[in-house]
Parts: C-alpha cells; structure tokens; sequence
C-alpha cells in the first residue's frame, strides 16, 4: 500500500471548521487502496481554540486515512507576531514528531506540502528529503507576491525577502508544483520562470456526495433563530470571513437599497472577522430589519444553509490595488455556493469568472452597492423557471471541474503514483 502524506497546516475535518480541501482528498484516495496522513495544527485559525492539548493527536477519517493533529503555538489574533510564532512553532512540530507518526503508519513514498504559509514547504521537503521520496509543493495563496499586489509590504520588507526566497527554493525543489488559483501558472511559469510542465493547476475539490448528504441531513444544526429568520422569505446569504475585501459593507449597503426599493428581501451573514462590530453598528444605524448577522455556525450545516437560499453572495477585491487578485483566487466557498443550486453573486474585477462563463450567475463589479442591489432585484423578478436554470448551471460545472473523484486522478497523476 502506497503512503501519501501531506502536510498542511490549517487542514482538519469538516466537523472543526478548517479547510477540507486534503480532508476531501485523503477520503478519497483511501477508497482507492491508499493510505494518507495529513499533518496539521491542532490550534484552529478559525475558533482560535485547539482541537487537542496533547502534542500529537491522531483521528481516523476513513479506513486508510488519518489525521496527526500537532500542538503549535496559541494566538488570539489573524495578525501579528503571536501568528507567526504558531507558523514557526508548526515547522518545529512537524519536525520533531515525524519520526513518531513514521512508527504509527509507514514512512511516506510522496510528501506534500502546502502553503498557506511557505514553511510547510521547508518541513515536507526535509522530511521527502529524509526518506529519498517525491517532494510536491502545493500552493493555495501567493506568498510573498500577494503582499506586494495588495500594498502591505514593499518588495525590500525583511518578510517579502525571507519568504520569496523559500518561495524559489521550494519551487525549485519540488518534483512537482500544484496550484489551485485559475491563473496561478502566470506567476509561477511567467514571471518566476519555472517550467510549465512542472506546475499542475487542481482547483478546490468537491466531495459531492457529503455536499448533499450534509444538505439533506444537517438542517438540525442551523440555528433556530436563523431559521425563524429566513422563514417564508426571498433569502441572500453571505458565509465567511467578516473582511472589507469580502464585500460586507457592500452588501449591508445593498441591503438597504433594496428595502428603500420595497424590495422583501432579507440577507444573512454567518462567520467571523475583524468587520463584525462595524457591521453590527452599521444595520443599527441604519435599522436593517432585512439583515441577520450571526457567528460562524458549523461547518457541516453550510450546505443546508446554503440550499436553503435563493441567492449566494461573494466578493473579493481590493479597493486601492485592483490587481491584488490578478492570478485568480482559490476559494472553496465559490464552488459551494454554486453546487447549491442558488443563484450566485459575484464581486470580482474578472468578467471570465467561472461564475459569470458557467451561466451560474452574475459578475458584477466590486465595491458597487448599487449594481449589486441591482442584480439582487434582477434575479428576484425573475421566474422561478430562469433562477432554476442559473442553479443547475453552478452544479453542472462543479460536477464537470472539481468532482472530487476527477481531481484525485490528477492529483495522483502529480504525485507519480498513477491511477
């Protein structure tokens, strides 16, 4: 039996809210006679919280699939020093426990290591290295460059060069590259130069089945209040980071409009972020009676939400570097909302957005309250006939690009291991 470790720091099981992307993937690969290790934190970017005081903690996801849940160090902020001393404290962990998760399950034949941040990277390749295997460097958010197209650090920051050059070293020793941001090969074959035929683009996976098992089942574990609120209603739905780059006051603004516009419509946001207090005092100042603003809910229960309305709300730009996103953006919450079978709305300087080309729903441009409430009034007049049909766009896309199944093929095609 082939063993396929992957080492990525924010991974866990849907059930803790972390990013299922490898979850996904291992599940998978176990249904075809792999084994696989994910190795991640413990301490949740999301919940600020650990899903396990002891220094190693291991739970089993599928019959050949395991996570190993590493103690890295605590912060109670998204940004500043403490999060980059849980960074380095998870390049530590990996390092020391290694050789103990080898003893449990069998030294790897493939070691991934994906990015967020680039020392994931520099752990994979040291312990690749260790066992004489395949390296791959997987690649969801462009650091150092993104920093840079989005004006938060200059090109001479200690950081920016620190990481570009684990950047270029990293690259340069993987076997293989997988990206999963559309245009992601501009950077690393265009402007860094790497070979084409070495960088493999595998979007965000879509295990289709738990989608819809989840959305069938799970409709228990929307809160009550949230329920009652949608209750009979023409319902926009926002799920995710409470950010400016996100959209929210857009939408809260859009909101407004379309009560103005005696429009019945009501919004819901759920998640978390440094915007949630504005967006608070914003809905009272202005009395938004159509606007729920909740917490993160689980994981699990997004699906069910999600079927549940009638448009879904995305949005990402930069207000003052319109080319922050220029290699296009990986987020698995874009597909969600178009296997939903909603319509979905999207804020985004890119009018070849799968969103708009698939017929899934509409592009509109960032940072516009009005085209939104627009759009919003459009898909509202519309039959219930012609929502339909921009529904079962988004999941015959998903079905046809991010099917799970199909991208563990190419996923394995990457690692050397064939089908």
């Amino acid at each position: 039996m082939k063993t396929i470790w992957i080492v990525d720091h924010y991974s866990s099981e849907p059930k803790y809210g972390g990013i299922s992307r490898q979850y996904d993937f291992a599940t998978e690969l176990s249904k075809r006679g792999y084994r696989v290790v994910i190795l991640s934190s413990s301490f949740s970017h999301y919940t600020h919280s650990y899903i396990s005081d002891e220094e190693v903690h291991i739970e089993q996801i599928a019959d050949n699939a395991h996570y190993a849940y590493l103690k890295t160090h605590a912060y109670s902020s998204n940004g500043g020093v403490h999060r980059i001393l849980n960074m380095f404290s998870f390049y530590r962990a990996v390092l020391h426990s290694y050789k103990r998760i080898a003893r449990e399950f069998g030294g790897p034949d493939v070691v991934e290591g994906c990015s967020v941040h680039p020392l994931a990277w520099v752990a994979a390749q040291k312990i690749a290295k260790h066992y004489r295997v395949p390296f791959v460097a997987e690649v969801r958010d462009l650091w150092p460059e993104m920093w840079l197209l989005n004006g938060e650090k200059s090109k001479l920051d200690p950081m920016v060069v620190f990481f570009g050059t684990i950047e270029k070293w990293a690259y340069g020793k993987a076997d293989k590259i997988i990206y999963s941001m559309l245009y992601g090969d501009r950077y690393i074959c265009g402007k860094l130069g790497f070979p084409k035929e070495k960088a493999v683009l595998i979007g965000q996976p879509m295990d289709c089945v738990r989608y819809d098992k989840s959305a069938e089942e799970n409709a228990g574990l929307i809160p009550d209040e949230i329920t009652s609120f949608m209750r009979d209603s023409f319902v926009c739905v926002f799920t995710g980071y409470y950010m400016e780059y996100e959209g929210v006051y857009v939408m809260l603004e859009a909101a407004k409009l379309c009560e103005e516009r005696g429009l019945p419509i009501k919004m819901v946001f759920v998640g978390s972020g440094a915007e949630r207090d504005g967006m608070l005092a914003y809905r009272e100042k202005n009395s938004l009676d159509n606007v729920y603003i909740g917490g993160r809910i689980s994981k699990e229960a997004i699906p069910a939400l999600l079927r549940r309305s009638d448009i879904c709300m995305a949005h990402c730009a930069n207000k003052t570097h319109e080319e922050a996103f220029k290699y296009g953006i990986s987020k698995n919450k874009v597909n969600e909302y178009m296997y939903s079978k909603a319509c979905v709305i999207y804020g985004r300087n890119d009018p070849d957005d799968p969103v708009a080309k698939s017929g899934a729903g509409y592009v509109i441009p960032p940072f516009d309250a009005h085209a939104l409430a627009d759009t919003i009034e459009k898909i509202y007049r519309m039959t219930p006939e012609e929502r339909k049909e921009h529904g079962e766009c988004g999941v015959r896309y998903v079905i046809e690009n991010h099917r799970v199944d199909m991208l563990a093929d190419k996923l394995l095609a990457a690692y050397g291991l064939g089908r």
